[in-house]
């Protein structure tokens, strides 16, 4: 980017070339970097990533899905059971505060449908490992950014609290790489998007479940690194466990482990949400289900429900509510354990909720590190 760097030598011949032989330039990437220092030698360019025009153009719409598969002679009826599912982990993105409409990830949407037409039965990964060894490079770019800094955005984002922020339209090396360029470097990489407009600024987060579980994965990670602890997750036998038990005893092994680690000083910041997100993050990693968390049925809204992604093999699903107590409030736990049980007993009188098959349901009072579970 230097005076004499390559980079503005490349931009001083393109330019020049445009009196002549270049008559029109499209430059695609990822990340626009800022032109203050190559200005003598490309200024001639604009940034059209966020225009309106073009919030289409690099994703799928509903329709042009719908016309795929119509293509690919999959019937009316097949398309209705696999559109949740292309919807839950590939659906979500929009570059432009001014569109409402989400579009879907084309690569990961050609990857499915490729499965699909090939194997005729939905695949069992839904992300293809070429497109996850890319998106694998979240944990190197996330140690750019401050550690307090770096749990706030994955707290924030993970728990669909969202993140307001503004987002730069050009990077600049040379100045200080702040948390609002981070964000925005996200944004940009696709690991982030604009969930909805919240005055002058959006609320950024992530697009969908696939996304999610990388976030959830990294998330446990930064909190083990954290606590300096080392541990391994054999995410096979929590799944089996969850599928054809119903249990969920390996999970909150993993969860034990974690608050057992926590600090006092932790400890002062720490409540239910703190819990919940933790258990959250190792049940997104079981790809099997679709994990919804603070869904919302009639104004009540249950911490986590765990519904198998694949109805027709009997497996099980799972709905948990957590409480939490800080130790000094020990005494309360009865009343803890009784307000779990009445919210989950209500929640299993929904609509939604009461049609769901095989569903187990567990009430859990975390007292600093001890649970405190319950089935229902």
């Amino acid at each position: 980017m230097s005076r004499n760097g390559k980079v503005r030598k490349w931009y001083e011949i393109l330019k020049k070339g445009t009196e002549s032989v270049v008559d029109r330039i499209f430059i695609t990437g990822v990340t626009p970097i800022t032109l203050d220092s190559l200005t003598s030698g490309f200024n001639i360019g604009t940034n059209e990533t966020r225009d309106r025009l073009f919030n289409e153009m690099l994703g799928f719409t509903k329709d042009e899905l719908i016309e795929l598969m119509n293509d690919q002679e999959i019937s009316k009826e097949k398309q209705e059971e696999i559109f949740p599912i292309m919807k839950e982990n590939y659906d979500g993105y929009t570059f432009c505060m001014d569109k409402t409409e989400k579009i879907y990830n084309s690569n990961m949407c050609l990857y499915f449908l490729n499965q699909y037409v090939r194997n005729k039965q939905i695949p069992r990964n839904l992300m293809d490992t070429n497109i996850a060894s890319d998106y694998s490079k979240l944990g190197k770019m996330l140690t750019l950014c401050e550690s307090n800094r770096k749990k706030s955005i994955l707290e924030k984002a993970i728990s669909d609290e969202g993140i307001i922020s503004e987002i730069i339209n050009e990077f600049n090396p040379e100045g200080t790489f702040t948390e609002q360029e981070f964000i925005s470097m996200l944004f940009y990489l696709g690991y982030l998007t604009i969930k909805e407009t919240e005055g002058e600024y959006p609320k950024i987060g992530i697009p969908n479940k696939t996304m999610k579980e990388l976030y959830s994965e990294y998330f446990l990670k930064v909190i083990a690194d954290e606590l300096e602890m080392k541990i391994e997750i054999n995410y096979a036998e929590i799944g089996n466990e969850m599928l054809l038990q119903g249990k969920i005893d390996k999970s909150l092994e993993i969860l034990h482990k974690y608050l057992n680690n926590l600090s006092n000083r932790d400890y002062e910041r720490f409540d239910e949400k703190y819990v919940k997100l933790i258990f959250y993050c190792i049940a997104m990693n079981v790809k099997a289900y679709s994990v919804r968390s603070e869904q919302e049925n009639n104004k009540k809204y249950q911490d986590i429900l765990l519904v198998p992604r694949d109805s027709s093999k009997g497996y099980q699903a799972i709905m948990v509510e957590f409480k939490y107590l800080k130790k000094e409030d020990a005494g309360k736990l009865e009343e803890k354990k009784q307000e779990a049980k009445d919210q989950i007993i209500e929640y299993s009188n929904l609509e939604q909720i009461k049609n769901i098959p095989n569903l187990h349901k567990y009430a859990i009072v975390a007292v600093n590190d001890e649970l405190y579970v319950e089935e229902i």
